[in-house]
């Protein structure tokens, strides 16, 4: 038996990052870079550095265009300021 779908519908996937990409934080609103997962939850650091979070992964996704230029930018001036090498 086939299953119908509505035009542009698809399967979706769950978005599984490789540890140290930059992903979005959908439940906080925030950027982090993806330490690792463990049973189904991701950790996440800051981009400067700081305390790691736990986010569940259905959270997560790819940060879109110009949440990497916001993170390129917050990374260029937190070398400036010393803040990180």
């Amino acid at each position: 038996m086939a299953v119908e779908r509505k035009s542009g519908e698809r399967d979706q996937v769950p978005y599984r990052p490789q540890p140290g990409e930059l992903v979005a934080d959908a439940e906080r609103r925030c950027l982090g870079v993806a330490k690792g997962e463990l049973a189904g939850a991701w950790s996440l650091r800051s981009l400067t550095g700081g305390v790691e979070w736990v986010v569940d992964a259905a959270h997560i996704r790819r940060p879109s265009h110009a949440e990497r230029l916001i993170a390129g930018i917050t990374l260029v001036n937190a070398r400036s300021r010393g803040e990180i090498l």
